[in-house]
């Protein structure tokens, strides 16, 4: 049976990867699907084949990749929690109305059997709400809500034990819970002029959604050890196909360690760390291939003898002849660099980041260094990962784990299932 998929997507640039390999597997499995999306996301859609529908209200041009388009600038903020003000009212809030308007025109002209969401754009889960449509969201990061036990995301902290720990992620989820709230009255009102009842947290329109698919293995993320609501899916990463071909820019006699230096393909204001990491590399017996993305510009950087910068190669066809990767820690890029077993120097920029290290760490896959260190103190910390066997070890943990189960197949048999079952209600037949 075609399931009628309406997906919705935010050009988010590690957003996106995941989230369009469940597009191609959805088209894979014969279903139609029709994506909701910015601009800048429009050519890595009609990649996949699926139908691409550019968004018109909520932000058209929305493009973080680089500086001069980037609306968010979240890069500018003097702390970290300033940064998460613009980042939730930029990022979450500024789209919760637009979004919910233009899903609810585009299911009254061509309905859709189940809305699929990026977790970020509520307001396609409130459309789904008022069309009675199944929702299904697409976590790309850290299962995003609190949850008892374990500290919440935009945190940074690392895991903790004891009575010490319980009392610290008590008080953070505390402080999660009031920050979000102050978001409440704008979904209330969003729903409200669709005809909805108000909620009484911000969580609850989120949860509310028929499945919430998380994409990566439960061992990487702290809140797989807490009590999570039923409707919540740890189900392995999601990774869109890529070349396997890669030719190294050295000599074949040189046999140094494979150094990846990967630091986002969104802006963060990031070329001086990267100037660091190179610093630092080029202090140690090693090659370096340094990832720039549109994000790093060659001229305003120096490269060592020993390193080679390109603008793209696909982070799984070299992570293979990779001893080491030092990253901002994007999510994204940890998935990619542990389901090849590669151990991780992590130095978080913000967003998630420092969250994401934190898990790493937590796995024994990596070691966490802070942006602002010497190249002195990067070097130390990168030579010391790569004489470490424990991080070689965890790693090799973290790929198991993470190689159990195709996340984008797994999520289009479950949109599959939730599609049929929608299909026999509609013929007044019991689902199953």
């Amino acid at each position: 049976m075609i399931v009628r998929v309406l997906q919705t997507l935010m050009a988010f640039s590690g957003n996106a990867p995941p989230q369009l390999a469940v597009t191609r597997k959805l088209l894979e499995h014969g279903h139609e699907v029709r994506v909701l999306a910015h601009r800048a996301a429009r050519p890595r859609i009609e990649a996949t084949g699926a139908e691409f529908i550019p968004i018109e209200r909520a932000v058209p041009n929305f493009d973080i990749s680089r500086r001069e388009t980037d609306t968010l600038r979240d890069w500018e903020a003097r702390s970290k929690f300033t940064a998460g003000i613009r980042l939730r009212k930029h990022a979450l809030l500024d789209f919760l109305g637009p979004i919910s308007e233009e899903c609810v025109a585009l299911l009254e002209t061509d309905p859709a059997d189940v809305i699929l969401f990026d977790w970020m754009l509520s307001g396609a889960a409130v459309a789904a709400e008022r069309a009675g449509v199944p929702s299904v969201a697409l976590v790309h990061c850290p299962y995003p809500l609190p949850v008892a036990g374990a500290p919440p995301l935009f945190s940074g902290v690392g895991w903790m034990n004891g009575p010490l720990g319980t009392a610290r992620n008590r008080l953070l989820n505390r402080t999660f819970a009031r920050f979000s709230a102050a978001g409440l009255p704008r979904l209330n009102r969003v729903r409200t002029a669709h005809g909805l009842a108000p909620l009484r947290a911000w969580e609850e329109q989120l949860l509310g959604a028929d499945a919430i698919y998380v994409m990566t293995a439960a061992e990487l993320d702290f809140s797989s050890r807490g009590e999570l609501p039923a409707n919540v899916h740890y189900v392995g990463p999601a990774f869109e196909p890529y070349s396997n071909e890669w030719h190294a820019p050295w000599p074949e006699t040189n046999t140094d360690p494979l150094v990846v230096v990967s630091f986002s393909t969104s802006y963060m204001n990031q070329g001086q760390l990267a100037q660091r990491v190179l610093d630092a590399v080029g202090g140690l017996p090693v090659r370096a291939l340094l990832t720039k993305g549109p994000a790093l510009v060659s001229e305003e950087l120096a490269l060592p003898p020993n390193a080679c910068a390109v603008d793209y190669v696909a982070h799984r066809a070299v992570l293979p002849h990779a001893a080491l990767m030092v990253t901002h820690a994007g999510w994204q890029t940890i998935n990619a660099a542990l389901a090849e077993g590669v151990p991780l120097v992590c130095v978080p920029d913000g967003r998630d980041q420092p969250d994401n290290a934190a898990r790493v760490v937590a796995a024994g896959a990596g070691v966490r260094v802070s942006k602002r260190s010497s190249a002195a103190r990067l070097r130390r910390a990168i030579a010391a990962a790569l004489d470490d066997p424990t991080l070689e070890a965890g790693a090799a943990a973290m790929a198991v784990a993470l190689g159990r189960s195709d996340g984008a197949l797994t999520i289009a048999e479950g949109i599959s299932s939730i599609g049929k079952a929608r299909s026999g209600e509609n013929r007044g037949l019991r689902p199953g």
